[in-house]
């Protein structure tokens, strides 16, 4: 029967070792962070490089193989399995790790119903930036277009106007739904409309007085 020589086979299962634990460790940051950790492409670059040398050796040994009358089920034939087994891993620790960042994204347009604070947009590629202005953008039009905003009350209301303690210096601003010109300095406890302040709320610099 058919084996690999011992050097080709130890050096092809550290890489596949190298390649889940680069993988793994990229979940592990996401797991770590109490938002998003920076991007790290190159670690992602790696491992899809990594996906597509585990591809051509299972080709490469299937060919053999083939070419050598190998028996199907024969343990030679465990070992472009493996490597298919390894790349089906990698793709899906890489999928979960852009799904969870494109998910926080997406929250916290919901959780500040805004602009994203500047030390959240430091944390994004520029490929998720760019996903994060296209998710505002298609969520204002759809607003827009029904005349509806979904992110207005963070929680249902119970009372039209509620008081809020006022944690930052704002200044001037125009409430969002009643048009109303506002200045709010640090300290105060005013008496405001829940959709004027909602999002304030939302991005921590004014507090509910319950």
């Amino acid at each position: 029967s058919l084996s690999l020589p011992p050097c080709v086979e130890q050096v092809s299962l550290m890489s596949k070792l190298e390649a889940t634990r680069v993988a793994v460790e990229l979940l592990r940051d996401l797991k770590r962070s109490t938002w998003l950790p920076p991007p790290q492409p190159e670690k992602v670059q790696g491992v899809i490089e990594q996906m597509a040398a585990l591809f051509a050796e299972a080709q490469q040994i299937s060919a053999l193989l083939e070419e050598t009358g190998e028996p199907a089920g024969s343990s030679p034939w465990c070992a472009p399995r493996v490597c298919m087994m390894t790349v089906v891993r990698l793709r899906n620790c890489l999928l979960a790790y852009v799904r969870h960042r494109m998910e926080r994204i997406e929250e916290i347009r919901w959780d500040v119903a805004g602009s994203m604070p500047s030390e959240n947009l430091e944390m994004l590629s520029s490929h998720e930036e760019q996903y994060a202005k296209d998710y505002n953008q298609l969520l204002s039009t759809y607003f827009e277009k029904y005349d509806l905003d979904l992110t207005r009350d963070y929680n249902p209301p119970v009372h039209n106007k509620i008081r809020v303690n006022v944690l930052t210096e704002i200044g001037q601003f125009v409430g969002p739904e009643s048009g109303r010109d506002y200045e709010l300095k640090r300290g105060d406890s005013p008496f405001l409309r829940r959709g004027d302040v909602e999002h304030l709320i939302r991005q921590g610099v004014l507090q509910h007085h319950v």
